[in-house]
């Protein structure tokens, strides 16, 4: 309100001057806010694409992975170690990896976008703040500890179903 109302006097006092121009940078943030809520919409479906692609590509490195394993897996078993265990190690393994990767992708979004927005301020030379998407971020996590159980526990429950001997069967 009371920038309003200095705005109102600085107008009524510059109105004989043909000169001056009064500018509030308030009338042209409005259209940019709208246009970074869309934005914000579209990187958080793509990030959703981006995430089931990763997602059936980490499927298929985990598959890979614990076939060339059967041999380990099989060794592992024979020595005590029961199913649950297994289902946890290879668990964690997807884990670690989507969450490294996942923390490595945003540090670097972060950089990136970061530097974009100063970009942004230095040739605008409107004062926008910097905005962590917080959306994008944990819709990111989520989908993380999720593919992560999805995409080992079937590999795996496809070696562990079957008994010891018979995976040193299909080794030989």
């Amino acid at each position: 309100k009371e920038l309003n109302q200095i705005k109102s006097e600085l107008r009524d006092a510059i109105q004989n001057d043909p000169g001056v121009h009064l500018w509030d940078y308030r009338d042209t943030i409005g259209p940019i806010n709208k246009a970074s809520t869309a934005m914000n919409y579209f990187f958080t479906f793509t990030t959703v694409i981006a995430m089931l692609i990763c997602f059936f590509s980490l499927m298929s490195s985990m598959f890979t992975n614990i076939q060339e394993q059967t041999k380990e897996i099989a060794v592992l078993r024979a020595l005590g170690v029961k199913k649950h265990q297994m289902y946890r190690i290879y668990i964690y393994e997807a884990f670690v990896l989507v969450i490294s990767s996942s923390l490595l992708g945003v540090l670097i979004g972060f950089t990136v976008a970061y530097t974009m927005t100063l970009q942004r301020v230095l040739f605008t030379e409107l004062p926008i703040t910097f905005q962590f998407p917080y959306t994008v971020v944990g819709v990111v996590f989520v989908f993380s500890i999720i593919f992560a159980v999805l995409s080992s526990f079937s590999p795996i429950r496809s070696v562990l179903k079957k008994r010891v001997v018979q995976i040193f069967r299909i080794l030989s």
